[in-house]
Parts: C-alpha cells; structure tokens; sequence
C-alpha cells in the first residue's frame, strides 16, 4: 500500500486541503483589506468634495474589520485631523493605543492631532516619542 493510501491517506488529503482552502481565504480577506485601505486614503486625499470623505472614512473602517493592522485606524485619525475633527481622531487613535502601546506611528499622530486641541496628550505623546526613539525626540 502506499503512503497515501487507505484511510489515513484519505484523512491526510482532507486536512491538507482544508488547510488550503483555510489559507486561500485569509489571503482573500487580506487582499480585500489592502483594496479597501487603498480605496479609502484615495478618496480621503478628496475629502474637499462632498461625501469623500465619509466614504474614504467608510472603506478605512472596512478595512479594519478583519484584519490585525492598526494602519487604517491610524490613517482614519489622520483623516479626522484634515477634516478639522481632531477630537474624533484623537479617540480613534488612543483606541490604537490602548492595543499597541508601542506603536511609534500612532504616538507621532496623537502628537500632532493634540497639538491644540488637548495639551495633556501632547505631553503624553511627546513622552512616549522620547521613548520608542529617543535618538528622534532629541531632535526636536
């Protein structure tokens, strides 16, 4: 008999092929995530013309849903800062910040989104720049 063969050959060919379609669906679904982040910093860049913006903001929280990447989040906030809001971008980005702590990206945009709008989480910001890349925050 041979090594695939019988019941267990059968079992065998059944996993590797659930595995398969396993994957190939994930791949799917992050193919669909990058499309829709795309789609929405392309249509945010309009956001002067009617409804580019809701539906720039609309594929950004698409591309969140089934994906670990924080970037759409972190692009929403930045969005929010160009469209005047920086209060809504400030609670979409400490959302960020609550799951990644670390996340340099999200502490440069806090940083900027507070710049007048709430001088404790500048501070907050300036502090964790200091230290997720102190040879930077020297700069400055």
């Amino acid at each position: 008999m041979t090594a695939l063969g019988g019941p267990k050959g059968i079992a065998l060919r059944g996993a590797l092929v659930l595995v398969s379609v396993v994957v190939i669906g994930w791949l799917a679904v992050m193919e669909r995530d990058v499309r829709l982040q795309a789609r929405g910093v392309d249509t945010t860049l309009n956001f002067r013309l009617p409804g580019h913006f809701e539906r720039g903001d609309s594929d950004l929280r698409g591309a969140r849903v089934l994906s670990p990447s924080t970037a759409p989040d972190v692009i929403r906030a930045f969005n929010f800062q160009l469209r005047g809001r920086p209060r809504e971008g400030i609670r979409v980005i400490e959302d960020v910040l609550r799951r990644e702590p670390e996340n340099l990206q999200a502490w440069v945009v806090l940083e900027r989104l507070a710049r007048r709008s709430d001088p404790a989480a500048r501070q907050r910001a300036l502090a964790a720049e200091r230290r997720l890349n102190p040879i930077d925050a020297r700069s400055r």
